[in-house]
């Protein structure tokens, strides 16, 4: 039997997505993961063949979890679904190695479809994320300062450019409260920038969305 793991911060995701896929794919059991150290503990487990991920989760590291799970089985794909906006995520989750990416809020039948995808050995992104895509390949490397961050200093830029205070992102990725400065002063130097302001700036120069 086919197994399928579930992983995703909020219980009524989680069950919703069971329950779709469930429905969708009776030949598969599908399992939960609450966070990343849970996700690396039914991986230990188990052989999936599929993982729905959400790389927003506390205590969770988004490149070290893909990574950590690429290395645990090669065989084993990642469809990401997030509802952070496509263009900052989806090229990301696919850079790090997840197979596809789709937003919380598309409907079962994009998401039936996306697993069906994944599941077959193939890549599923939108034709917006397509031309992303393409476009950095053209280049052949990226233009945006913001690739140059780590994916947890990104992680905590893009709390930042929500206003969110340090001590917040210190109790949301349940990371050390020094922790969190050390990041903050390295995203600073990596970007060339002084203060949250000039941050602000910056990522709307680039289209990253932010309050």
């Amino acid at each position: 039997m086919n197994r399928i793991l579930v992983a995703d911060d909020h219980s009524i995701v989680r069950f919703g997505l069971k329950n779709m896929l469930e429905a969708s794919f009776p030949d598969c059991k599908v399992d939960e993961a609450r966070n990343g150290e849970e996700v690396m503990e039914r991986v230990r487990k188990n052989d999936y063949q599929l993982i729905l991920l959400d790389l927003v989760m506390p205590n969770t590291d988004p490149g070290n979890l893909l990574h950590f799970i690429k290395n645990s089985n090669g065989q084993t794909k990642v469809l990401v679904i997030s509802m952070n906006e496509e263009e900052l995520w989806g090229m990301r989750s696919i850079q790090l190695g997840a197979q596809g990416y789709l937003q919380k809020n598309a409907p079962n039948e994009e998401l039936e479809v996306a697993v069906k995808t994944v599941m077959a050995g193939k890549k599923y992104i939108s034709n917006k994320l397509t031309n992303i895509v393409i476009e950095s390949s053209l280049e052949g490397k990226s233009i945006n300062p913001f690739d140059l961050l780590t994916s947890r200093e990104f992680q905590v830029a893009m709390l930042m450019l929500q206003d969110i205070s340090p001590a917040k992102i210190s109790e949301t990725l349940q990371v050390q409260y020094g922790t969190v400065n050390t990041l903050k002063h390295r995203i600073f130097n990596k970007l060339n920038v002084s203060s949250r302001k000039e941050l602000v700036t910056l990522a709307s120069a680039y289209a990253i969305p932010g309050e």
